[in-house]
Parts: C-alpha cells; sequence; structure tokens
C-alpha cells in the first residue's frame, strides 16, 4: 500500500486516519489516503514477493513504534479545515483564547506567517513545548536534535522531558486548543477575578464564597 501524496510505504494508521510519515512529503504528518498498485500483481511471483514484503514490513512497523506504545490522546473530534489566516481568527474566537487579536499576531510571527517548517510538521503554531503536567492536545513531540516525532501520551512520553521537545498536535486547531488550556493554567483568570473582588472591591468578607455558590447553582 502506498500513500496517494507522495507515493511512498512511509505512512501509519492513527484511528480511522492515515498520516504520512516521509519526511520529504509536503504532506509530511498530514492526513493522507492508501492505494494499492495493481500494475505489480500481474505475475504470481511478484504477488508473493509483494506479500513477503508487506508482511516484514508490518513486523519492522510495530517493533519502530513499540518505545511509543502509541497510546493516542485525543481530546474531540471536528472537521478539520485548511489553515488560513480567515480560518485561524475564527477558531481563536471559537476557543474563547484571551486577547485574541495579539495572539493571532503572535502566531503570524512565531510561524512566518503560517509557513514555517514547524508548523508545517508539527502543527505547532506558537513553538510551544510538550507539557508534561498541565492538560494538553498534543499528541506527540518533536525533537530537534534528533529530528524524530514521537507519538503518545503524557506517561509514554515522560521518558524523553529531558529532550528539548516541541509538541506536536493532530492538526493545527489542536493546537490554537492547547494554548487556550496553556493561558487557563498559567493565568487563572477566574481566579485572580475572584481574589479582586474579595480584597478591592467587595466589603463583605463572604462575597467571594456567595459567588461562588450561586455560580454553582441552576436557575
Amino acid at each position: 500500500m502506498k500513500t496517494s501524496c507522495c507515493n511512498s510505504k512511509e505512512s501509519i494508521s492513527i484511528g480511522n486516519s492515515i498520516v504520512c510519515l516521509n519526511a520529504i512529503c509536503n504532506n509530511y504528518l498530514g492526513q493522507t489516503n492508501l492505494y494499492c498498485d495493481f500494475l505489480a500483481w500481474k505475475k504470481p511471483v511478484v504477488i508473493s514477493f509483494f506479500a513477503v514484503q508487506m508482511m516484514f514490513s508490518m513486523e519492522d512497523f510495530s517493533m519502530e513504534n513499540k518505545e511509543n506504545n502509541f497510546k493516542m490522546f485525543h481530546v474531540n473530534s471536528r472537521n478539520f479545515k485548511p489553515l488560513s489566516f480567515r480560518n485561524l481568527r475564527q477558531e481563536l474566537e471559537v476557543q474563547k483564547v484571551l486577547c485574541a487579536d495579539e495572539v493571532y499576531a503572535q502566531m503570524k510571527l512565531e510561524t512566518g506567517t503560517l509557513s514555517s517548517p514547524l508548523l508545517r510538521h508539527t502543527n505547532n503554531l506558537m513553538g510551544m513545548r510538550y507539557p508534561f503536567i498541565r492538560p494538553t492536545t498534543a499528541c506527540g513531540i518533536f525533537i530537534p536534535s534528533k529530528n524524530k516525532i514521537i507519538y503518545g501520551d503524557q506517561q509514554s512520553l515522560r521518558q524523553y522531558s529531558k529532550f528539548a521537545s516541541y509538541a506536536v498536535y493532530k492538526c493545527w486547531q489542536d493546537a490554537v486548543a492547547d494554548y487556550k488550556l496553556w493561558q487557563d493554567h498559567n493565568f487563572k483568570v477566574k481566579e485572580r477575578y475572584l481574589d479582586y473582588l474579595g480584597k478591592v472591591y467587595a466589603e463583605d468578607s463572604l462575597y467571594v464564597a456567595k459567588i461562588k455558590d450561586m455560580t454553582t447553582k441552576e436557575y
């Protein structure tokens, strides 16, 4: 089976999707399709040879990724949209990213106006490092020193925590969602707002407790 994007055997099945693993392909780490080269089935000898090759390639593939366990971490499923300036702006709004205008400018700067190799290979819009503690939508890491991408969850990837690495995402939308998770983890806007209310705004010492209690109730 060969990929339709670059006519190579370098691919992997992730869930219901086929991902290209040919590093020199323009669709590297992107979704693709597989097809059979029916011309190779003309002679029985060719058929036998092809079957043997397939058997060994499957074994090699399983060994290659044995260290990763390929336990993918998928947060959600969505209809993938092509990355464009317009779609990026809309996604920032959908994810309710703080300071969306500034983040949009950051992403353009970090990716060389959406054209950097890191973005093309990892769907990483901000040069985000792989997080081993906070929640994340990343599905793997890219280790520049080894020029290697390794897929897995936080537990299986923890062994690579000493390496300088970048987060790898299934799609660019997941990169936006992960940046929102990073904002929530680091800025904790809700807690800071309530802290401000308790210390500066309100005279009632139980004011914050009352607000929290009311937000948990349904009206």
